[in-house]
């Protein structure tokens, strides 16, 4: 792996305007986890510290807390105790070794700490949208054997769960029984605060349990969108059940947006706008009876180390996807005090189309059972 981090260090130093490239993720200084992504992208290291990367050198500062995990989670790189005031350090290396200009994200950096280090170090800062988010678009066969591998541990805790949910349940006990799931089958991290969205709830795109207090009802259509993470690499799937036997209506709506799945994926492929793709899942739904309820985000985004990735596929998307892009495609309808249905598939592009990865049956409303569960003796 080692080659595949240099290869990666080597490639975003030809995109930057600057003789480095800092990247600053340390949560006594700014919100935590704030550029953590890059960090372990480019490194491999997964604590917290800062980076100094130059063609000659990449400097790797982190304090007594991940010393250790340091030297074994990237022994290539050299390695700075910077224990006390991580500026000072990182100002009096770049000083020493000559910087004069150093690239940093914009976003994902605080402009305090551009600015000590444009003070300290007396050094041009020079200001990039987020060029290692760039470099992240197309995905290796590594990287998405690990979404593969998060995938099946996140379709594998539905099958587990969907038995176990009766009309009675509340909508915070099914997430929290799903999280359980996800973390005996291995998913590094839990998700707790997932989407589990019941009758009138399930038209809030991104609902929460703890934002109310229901229990499911027979009749309610439930949403449930989650997450799995493997190898830091994360899943992001959405399906939509009906608790009972389905009106003929939550049919009508749960086809429209299958449909609106199958042309967004029919018209993913490298090269083409990703508004185009969001256009094409749009148009199903504009020509339904449901049209006035139909998303309004984007039909997809990329996934990876992020839930949210680029490309983000909307109007606003002119740019071509690039091959090797791993994206989520999710239409949805949600009518206010009725809920919502939404369908979401991930693939992988390629020159000629996509390669589905997510495989959960979608081709038709499953129910569940309506009966509530039998109270305990």
């Amino acid at each position: 792996m080692a080659n595949v981090y240099a290869e990666r260090r080597r490639r975003l130093l030809e995109r930057i305007d600057g003789e480095a490239f800092l990247v600053f993720d340390l949560d006594r200084t700014m919100p935590a986890g704030i550029d953590h992504v890059s960090l372990s992208y480019l490194t491999g290291f997964r604590g917290e510290g800062a980076l100094v990367l130059s063609a000659d050198a990449t400097l790797l500062f982190t304090d007594s807390r991940y010393l250790e995990q340091a030297e074994r989670e990237a022994p290539d790189l050299t390695l700075l105790h910077a224990e006390n005031d991580y500026l000072d350090d990182i100002a009096r290396e770049i000083r020493a070794r000559g910087i004069r200009r150093l690239a940093y994200a914009d976003w994902r950096t605080t402009g305090y700490v551009a600015g000590e280090l444009r003070r300290r170090a007396g050094i041009e800062l020079v200001a990039k949208h987020d060029p290692v988010t760039t470099l992240r678009l197309s995905k290796d066969e590594a990287e998405i054997a690990h979404i593969e591998r998060a995938i099946g541990i996140a379709e594998e805790a539905l099958l587990r769960l969907l038995p176990k949910i009766k009309a009675g349940l509340w909508e915070k006990e099914i997430a929290f029984q799903f999280g359980l799931l996800l973390h005996e089958l291995g998913s590094e991290r839990t998700t707790f605060d997932m989407t589990v969205a019941s009758g009138p709830n399930a038209s809030l795109p991104h609902y929460r349990p703890s934002l109310g207090d229901r229990a499911i009802e027979p009749g309610d259509l439930l949403l449930i969108d989650f997450v799995a993470v493997a190898g830091g690499y994360v899943s992001d799937i959405t399906r939509t059940f009906v608790v009972g036997e389905p009106t003929e209506e939550q049919r009508a709506i749960y086809d429209w947006v299958r449909r609106a799945t199958d042309a967004g994926l029919e018209a993913l492929r490298a090269g083409v706008p990703g508004r185009e793709v969001h256009r094409a899942a749009s148009a199903v739904i504009e020509a339904s009876p449901y049209r006035e309820h139909r998303f309004l985000s984007p039909v997809g985004h990329g996934i990876g180390l992020e839930v949210h990735e680029e490309p983000r596929m909307g109007e606003a998307m002119a740019g071509p996807v690039a091959v090797g892009s791993v994206v989520t495609i999710e239409p949805g309808v949600y009518i206010p005090g009725v809920g919502g249905v939404r369908i979401e598939e991930i693939a992988v592009v390629t020159k000629t189309g996509c390669r589905m990865l997510t495989s959960f049956p979608r081709n038709e409303l499953i129910s569940l059972p309506a009966e509530p569960p039998a109270p305990v003796p």
